[in-house]
């Protein structure tokens, strides 16, 4: 991808996150957090509760840290430096953004059906902008390298971001609107420093 097309999505993305943040308690915010809770509270079931609550927990501060460093290791190992620093800068854009963002706008938790107890702020997910830094810069490091079966390991990274970021909705301490704000800045985010590190990132060796 060119150097004006991650320029031109990254300023789509925050203009994107800029409507929402502008419009997310209007009516038809409040509609939208309305009609996707009547769809996913019409699936509450004991298993799918435990299920959420599992994904819930993958998107976590230490499991993400635990995570990160892990994936550090590992391209450490395979001495992608610019791969590693690509994926530390956007990790450490994670945890500037979100509490930065979320005293920012204030907004209470939900307080319909809260399946978990936890305080702070709500807008924007912290799990959906975390979740989809960690896993928007492992598809952006996969797409550099030669592995195979790329399309399966896109699928399997944006699921992961699809359910963490659901389960903080299913269960209640969320809006869909924080999580579809947190999905579209945090893809701003990892688009942002793909931009910053462009040439670099390109020409560094695959593996």
């Amino acid at each position: 991808m060119s150097r004006f097309k991650k320029l031109s999505l990254f300023l789509v993305f925050t203009l994107i996150f800029g409507v929402i943040a502008v419009f997310h308690e209007s009516r038809p915010g409040q509609w939208i957090d309305r009609e996707v809770y009547e769809f996913i509270y019409a699936s509450e079931s004991f298993i799918t509760t435990a299920f959420m609550l599992g994904f819930t927990q993958i998107g976590e501060v230490l499991s993400m840290v635990i995570l990160s460093i892990i994936m550090i290791a590992i391209l450490m190992l395979y001495k992608l430096k610019f791969h590693t620093l690509f994926f530390v800068i956007s990790m450490i854009a994670s945890s500037i953004m979100i509490p930065v963002m979320k005293n920012a706008f204030d907004r209470e938790r939900p307080s319909l059906l809260r399946l978990i107890d936890i305080s702070g702020f709500s807008f924007p997910s912290g799990h959906a902008t975390g979740s989809t830094i960690f896993f928007g810069s492992l598809m952006a490091i996969i797409n550099k390298t030669s592995l195979k079966n790329k399309s399966v390991l896109y699928a399997l990274c944006a699921f992961f971001i699809l359910m963490i970021s659901s389960s903080r909705v299913y269960l209640g301490v969320h809006y869909p609107t924080d999580v579809i704000a947190g999905i579209t800045i945090g893809t701003a985010a990892v688009i942002g420093t793909s931009y910053l590190l462009h040439n670099k990132f390109n020409k560094s060796r695959y593996v």
